[in-house]
């Protein structure tokens, strides 16, 4: 008869092993076969401005990729590795400050739904950030009415999941991302979510909020922030509750769809009255999950709301979508527990969940 200690520790490098075969399985593009590269933590390389600059074949405008907030981002090769090197445009006090809060933020980071840092280079007037390259452009592109190919709804549960859980990843770790919008969720061939642009990301004490000057996109803020500044990991909650809304909805922040108003000020009303088939992008009408849209939908109010207290941890949103995914009902309960059920919900059920405020 096998020893119960033995046979535990026999389960759990089973699991183990099954968890480092997934994670192997996600570091290659199914469609590309871009691979991740191995992470090393404690070991980020300085490079030299020549290297990266011989790697973009001079930063060339073929290898551009995007705009960021804080510079231009070029796609480039190292050693056969695929990179993206993003030049840091302000070469003064605040520049460094973004660049090396960056650093120091991504340089404790490993996690699937992150974006690695490879390195830095601080040569002179030049400060360059490394990272590995993501192979399918970010989540704002794909939502784009632009878009040659329609972001269909499994994906976009997807998508929503993988940031959820990056994010909760930061928060476990005393990091507020600060700049959460779809423009810095980078994704894969196989809408695997990675979050990128951390040059606003700062490390706090755990369950601590502070107060900071209002910078970012003002249509993702949440309104403590925005109104005083004040950041915790709620306002990043928040955020995303306004990335769930696009992923639903398809619209950007500002669309001119909304007769002038926010996407959130445009939401609020049908979220409360719950609403959900006025919210779904209209180029998916008849392409989504009816039963996942109107949880979503009631997950998203709950991110929003204007109270950071009555906000969702991340820890709840992820176990939300989780359910949501599997075709689960998930119930939030006003002490923000989650009532999990099949796919019918009951009145009362529905009565107890939270909404969002008016």
């Amino acid at each position: 008869m096998s020893n119960p200690q033995t046979q535990v520790k026999q389960e759990k490098q089973h699991m183990s092993c099954h968890e480092a075969h997934q994670r192997a399985a996600k570091s290659v593009c199914s469609v590309c076969n871009n691979r991740r590269p191995q992470f090393e933590r404690n070991r980020k390389k300085e490079f030299s401005y020549a290297e990266l600059c011989a790697a973009t074949q001079g930063f060339s405008p073929k290898n551009y990729i995007s705009e960021g907030g804080f510079g231009s981002v070029y796609k480039g090769e190292l050693c056969g590795q695929k990179i993206a090197v993003k030049q840091h445009t302000y070469a003064n006090q605040k520049g460094e400050k973004e660049f090396k809060s960056e650093v120091d933020v991504l340089s404790k980071a490993m996690h699937e739904n992150v974006v690695m840092l490879l390195g830095s280079c601080a040569e002179g007037i030049h400060r360059l950030l490394v990272y590995e390259y993501v192979c399918n452009a970010s989540l704002d592109q794909h939502l784009s009415q632009h878009s040659r190919t329609l972001l269909d709804w499994p994906d976009r549960v997807k998508v929503a999941d993988g940031t959820a859980k990056g994010l909760l990843y930061l928060h476990e770790n005393n990091i507020i991302h600060r700049d959460m919008t779809t423009n810095n969720i980078l994704l894969t061939h196989d809408y695997d979510a990675r979050l990128g642009d951390f040059g606003l990301a700062r490390t706090v004490t755990e369950g601590s909020s502070y107060c900071t000057e209002c910078v970012g996109n003002l249509t993702y803020m949440a309104p403590e922030y925005a109104e005083s500044g004040k950041v915790s990991i709620k306002t990043d909650v928040y955020s995303f509750g306004v990335v769930l809304l696009q992923l639903i909805t398809g619209m950007r922040t500002t669309d001119k769809r909304l007769g002038g108003k926010g996407l959130v000020e445009w939401a609020r009303p049908l979220l409360r009255e719950g609403k959900c088939q006025d919210l779904i992008d209209g180029r998916m009408m008849n392409s989504h999950d009816c039963h996942q849209l109107y949880w979503m939908s009631r997950l998203a109010g709950n991110c929003l709301q204007r109270d950071p207290e009555k906000r969702l941890h991340m820890s709840t949103v992820v176990k939300a979508l989780n359910q949501i995914g599997k075709g689960c009902s998930c119930i939030v309960r006003k002490d923000h527990t989650l009532l999990i059920s099949g796919t019918s919900r009951s009145k009362d059920d529905s009565e107890e969940s939270s909404q969002s405020e008016e």
